[in-house]
Parts: structure tokens; C-alpha cells; sequence
């Protein structure tokens, strides 16, 4: 279940000692203090001090689908545009942590962009996961949006109508182990970080949109998939990021997997599909 946590304003001073005296786990203070690290490098405009901030491969993935950056030199921030749209400093704001691991924690931020004179002018959230690699804490992916949908019930309901009718077309097809249907709700490019590995789908031949259902029998005895009331966690008119957790079930109808996930999914040329998939470790133990 998601927590919210006390709100952090990065940026201005914080009373520390007593904010993560309230954390819960060593995972999620990490996280906290990686999340201050980039926003502190964001606010700096030098992009080899937020370079040097993130876990690689980095995924990036707003609007314009999915941006990787495989080492640091690789990723791009156009620091200099966002100061043109009168940016001087980005501030954020409640932190709500999904789920976690020992290695990985998913989260979403409230987030706002000031002006040289302290006026907000742009508001929204963001969706992050902060992945521990070789000891360090860093952000690994990262998406979100300004709050279109603030005041616009319809359009939010529409959205996450599509986006729910997409979750449930892909259970049917991988129940029914139907790759071709399987592709027209798998969008590609597509990533996937299954605990801490990185899976890309560059073209519709990858395995991550083509499972191979016959080894997941012989080795799993793997017979179904099932998923659990699905949780919309940040809505735009392309976007919908849903918290849920499915499971593997065996020929004996025995749940053998159970996985706590974050799901985005998006619309692109009017399809809804999956794009970005954060999963935890298996556990059968729900948090």
C-alpha cells in the first residue's frame, strides 16, 4: 500500500534528524537522500553534476516516448530552454513511496517550477525509481507531467479507461500465449526493470514482447497470470502509471510468483499500450 510521506520541499533548508527519523526502512532513506542529490544538481543547471547523480542505463520518458542514456555522457538536458520558459529553480514536494526493496524503491513527487521571483508556473508529478548499484543510490527512471488533468474529470476517466482496458487485453493474450495479440498492447521501444536488470525491447522480435510461453511451462509450470485491482497513480491525457501486483499460477492452481509492479502505460497514434515496466522482487509476502 502506498505511504505518503512528509512533505519535502528541496531547495530550502529541512529539519532533517526529524524528517528521517520518520522512515520506515534503510531503502527508503536512500532514496530520500538520492532524490535531495538530484534535485540539488537539477536546481544547479549543470548537467555533469546531474550526470553524475543518476544510475545507468538512465531512462527518461515524457512525451516523446522513451530517452536512454546507457552512460552518463549520453544523457541530454537542455538547461538552457527550460530558462527560456522562465525557469530558475524546480521545488519538490510530498513524496509518496509504492513499493520497496532492498535494492529499489518506486515513488512518486509532487513537484512545481519557480521563476527568478519564486512564482510557481508550473506544476505536477513525476514518477521515479531510485535503483542501488555497486553501493550507490541513484535514479534510474523518471516520468511524469504537468497537471493537465486538474478539473477534467471526463478526461481523466477516459484515460484511465483505455489504459485499464490495455492492462486487461494483455492478461488475456498472455493467458491465451498469443504473442500477436500480445503486441498490439506492447508498445516498442519498451523497458522493463525486472528488480534491478534492465530488459529493453528495441523492435516487436525482442523476448520482452515475445514471451516464451513453452519454457515458462516446462520450467515454472507456469499455467496462468493474474493481476490484482489496479491503482492509477498519475493520470494525464497520454499517460496513466497504475500500481498493482499480479501473480504466476501453476497447473495445480497454486500462486508460485507474486510481484508488486508499476506499470506505465501510454497512448501513442490513439493505442494504448504498454511502455515502461518497474517490477520487485517476487514475493509472496504483499507489502
Amino acid at each position: 500500500m502506498a505511504k505518503a510521506l512528509p512533505i519535502l520541499l528541496l531547495g530550502i533548508t529541512l529539519a532533517m534528524p526529524t524528517l528521517w527519523a520518520q522512515l520506515p526502512s534503510e531503502p527508503e532513506v536512500q532514496a530520500r537522500a538520492a532524490l535531495l542529490e538530484f534535485a540539488t544538481a537539477w536546481n544547479s543547471g549543470d548537467i555533469e553534476s546531474v550526470r553524475a547523480v543518476l544510475n545507468y542505463p538512465h531512462v527518461t520518458h515524457f512525451g516523446g516516448g522513451l530517452r536512454i542514456a546507457r552512460q552518463p555522457a549520453e544523457l541530454i538536458q537542455d538547461f538552457d530552454a527550460l530558462r527560456e520558459q522562465g525557469w530558475a529553480r524546480s521545488r519538490f514536494g510530498e513524496v509518496t513511496v509504492y513499493q520497496v526493496s532492498q535494492n529499489k524503491v518506486n515513488l512518486t513527487v509532487e513537484w512545481a517550477r519557480l521563476n527568478a521571483n519564486n512564482q510557481i508556473f508550473q506544476t505536477g508529478q513525476a514518477f521515479y525509481v531510485f535503483t542501488r548499484q555497486n553501493g550507490k543510490w541513484g535514479m534510474q527512471y523518471r516520468s511524469g507531467g504537468s497537471s493537465q488533468l486538474t478539473g477534467v474529470p471526463m478526461a481523466s476517466s477516459q484515460a484511465i479507461q483505455g489504459a485499464t482496458a490495455a492492462v486487461a487485453d494483455f492478461f488475456q493474450a498472455f493467458n491465451a500465449a498469443d504473442n500477436s495479440a500480445l503486441r498490439r498492447v506492447n508498445h516498442v521501444p519498451q523497458v522493463m526493470l525486472n528488480d534491478l536488470t534492465f530488459i529493453e525491447a528495441v523492435t516487436e522480435a525482442a523476448s520482452l514482447v515475445n514471451p516464451d510461453f513453452a519454457t515458462m511451462r516446462a520450467s515454472e509450470d507456469w499455467d496462468h497470470s493474474v493481476y490484482q485491482a489496479l491503482n492509477p497513480i498519475i493520470v494525464t491525457p497520454s499517460q496513466v502509471i497504475f500500481e498493482l501486483v499480479f501473480e504466476r499460477v501453476n497447473s495445480g492452481s497454486e500462486v508460485y510468483r507474486r510481484v508488486p509492479a508499476l506499470w506505465v502505460i501510454s497512448r501513442k497514434a490513439a493505442v494504448w499500450g504498454i511502455e515502461f515496466r518497474s517490477l520487485m522482487p517476487s514475493t509472496l509476502e504483499v507489502r
